[in-house]
């Protein structure tokens, strides 16, 4: 069974907003969440095109692959970045596509603040970048984490054949006939996150609440055509 990780990757409730807004290349948990149950234990391919989003979500479907019971395998496809790569090594084996964008990076966030509070969230960063390394370096035959370090550090799009030499991923999967080729050149930078603002939640707050007005005012309304039918 095949299973989609496209777009960025968002939390629930956010994921819920943006879709009411139009956006459609998002995954949340939940989406993943619901495909692996649908699986029931059959063997499952991650496909994975996603520029990443949220670490917390990609560690969240990190997890839930982990705890999977059947055979999973993640399919790097047109291009993999960030948290998606945290999603994909929930999986038991890591394959690209020939000529798929690969980006293993340092996270990065947003703070304001006095230089105290810059100073706690760069050690934060820190932190959370060795995360990124343990998970990373727990895959049997990954390069040693200062190697890895220097390339997080590059913040650059990689080809599946590096990917493959750093051992973050265990194979590239040629089409038939092809064999897998070597470093590519960089054809494409992932964009900026899509903002997701104070008035858009103020808008589907206000959407939600209005459908839920309506379906009140739908049962009230059907209660009392059954107490007049009920009256005839």
């Amino acid at each position: 069974m095949d299973i989609p990780l496209r777009g960025e990757l968002w939390d629930n409730d956010s994921a819920d907003i943006l879709r009411w807004w139009g956006w459609r290349d998002i995954t949340a948990p939940m989406d993943v969440a619901q495909a692996l149950e649908q699986a029931d234990g059959e063997e499952i391919t991650l496909l994975i095109n996603s520029p990443g989003g949220s670490m917390a979500v990609g560690n969240e479907i990190r997890s839930m692959l982990r705890r999977y019971p059947g055979r999973t395998r993640a399919l790097f496809q047109g291009y993999g970045a960030s948290a998606a790569t945290l999603a994909a090594a929930g999986c038991g084996e890591i394959q690209s596509e020939p000529g798929a964008l690969l980006c293993y990076h340092n996270p990065s966030g947003e703070q304001g603040g006095d230089y105290q509070d810059m100073e706690l969230a760069a050690e934060g960063l820190k932190n959370a970048r060795d995360c990124v390394l343990e998970i990373y370096t727990a895959r049997k035959g990954c390069k040693p984490r200062e190697d890895l370090m220097e390339l997080m550090d590059k913040n650059i799009w990689i080809s599946p054949t590096q990917a493959l030499e750093y051992g973050l991923i265990d194979g590239i999967v040629p089409l038939e006939g092809e064999e897998p080729p070597g470093p590519g050149t960089m054809l494409a930078a992932a964009g900026r996150q899509i903002r997701l603002t104070a008035s858009m939640r103020q808008q589907y707050r206000e959407h939600v609440a209005a459908l839920r007005a309506a379906e009140q005012n739908k049962a009230v309304c059907a209660q009392a055509l059954a107490r007049v039918l009920a009256e005839i």
